[in-house]
């Protein structure tokens, strides 16, 4: 008893003389590691996507904005294959969006694992087309396009590029109609212009066409060439006052008077109505722009003379369609030239019959100056 009286006597000394620090000591507490909001936080340019749909509309919209770069934040509950998604949906924008197609000349991607989640810097690099796709023309449907080519032509343009939702159209299509345009109107363009045409598609039926022009000659020259001819207005109101027929005729008679029939000479308006020579098919086209100004419904028509490539016309008289072969006026004269149903042309003539109306009416050249008996 009395040494146990002896060691609590001890120790309360100890503790009253400060030697408490025995018992002190550090201590180290291991937990598992939370980042801090800050920290997990993504950085303020990016954008957080949840799946491969989003992630295809925030690259889409890089795209649509010109960005040269952007970063993508992966949401941590991102379902699939993160590297894989990437690498799809560039290939999908680059091969099945004909516009980005078109603008774009690649997409790289860099991934990197953030703490608890993923993040992408997306790279883009750009055609020198793109400069221009505040030019590009958007339409929905390919009904549209014609319209747009006949603006071009008429302004001398010498480049087009359309993007079209849905449409059909091959590149020989879209040459096609640009010829059809032209020889419709051929006074819009003094010369029908070579035509070039890249296309490139995109899914479904969305289509992209860059059609180039190629007039062969300057700017300044088609200018010139294009005042000349719009400024021609040779009939008077006399003639325009006169039956369809005889508007017709007078047009035709123009042509016959004031140029030349030169088989191997220039094919183009300019050269048949103001320089005074052409071949079949500058006189077939100056006779169209004749009767447009006179009101007479009047188309080329692309055929054979005698087996050799040939031109003349079809006009529309009332209900009725007929054949004028202005050249052969030259040489033959009117009654074998003007107003002629498919039953004369047959034999020396031949001409895709699916592409033009039947030529079936009754009224002849000799109905509107009889021969003399």
């Amino acid at each position: 008893m009395k040494k146990v009286l002896i060691l609590l006597l001890l120790l309360g000394t100890l503790l009253l003389s400060g030697c408490g620090q025995l018992f002190d000591r550090e201590y180290l507490v291991v937990t598992d590691y939370e980042p801090s909001a800050a920290e997990n936080a993504p950085a303020e340019d990016g954008v957080t996507v949840r799946d491969m749909g989003e992630l295809r509309q925030m690259i889409a919209a890089l795209i649509d904005e010109d960005a040269p770069e952007g970063r993508v934040v992966f949401d941590a509950s991102y379902p699939d294959d993160i590297n894989s998604d990437i690498a799809s949906v560039c290939w999908q924008l680059r091969t099945q969006d004909a516009l980005y197609a078109y603008c774009v000349e690649n997409i790289s991607y860099e991934l990197r694992q953030i703490l608890t989640h993923y993040e992408a810097t997306i790279s883009i690099s750009y055609t020198e087309a793109d400069l221009e796709r505040d030019q590009i023309v958007r339409l929905q449907f390919s009904t549209g396009l014609e319209e747009q080519l006949r603006r071009a032509i008429a302004q001398g343009q010498g480049r087009l590029v359309v993007l079209i939702g849905r449409s059909r159209y091959t590149a020989e299509d879209v040459e096609s109609l640009v010829s059809k345009v032209y020889r419709e109107d051929p006074v819009a363009a003094p010369r029908e212009p070579r035509v070039s045409v890249s296309m490139l598609s995109g899914t479904g039926t969305q289509r992209l066409y860059e059609i180039g022009f190629n007039y062969s000659m300057s700017p300044e020259e088609l200018q010139i060439r294009r005042a000349a001819l719009q400024d021609l207005r040779p009939f008077d109101d006399d003639v325009k006052a006169q039956d369809p027929a005889m508007r017709a005729l007078a047009a035709c008679q123009l042509l016959v008077e004031g140029s030349h029939y030169a088989p191997t000479g220039p094919n183009d308006i300019y050269s048949a109505l103001i320089l005074g020579e052409a071949n079949s098919e500058g006189l077939s086209l100056a006779y169209v722009e004749l009767c447009r100004q006179l009101n007479v419904p009047c188309q080329i028509v692309y055929g054979q003379q005698d087996r050799q490539s040939y031109c003349w016309n079809i006009i529309q008289l009332g209900a009725d369609y007929y054949h004028v072969d202005v050249a052969l006026c030259f040489s033959e004269g009117y009654y074998p030239g003007f107003l002629l149903p498919d039953e004369t042309m047959w034999g020396r003539y031949r001409w895709d019959i699916s592409s033009y109306p039947p030529c079936r009416g009754t009224l002849r050249y000799s109905d509107l100056y009889p021969e003399p008996v």
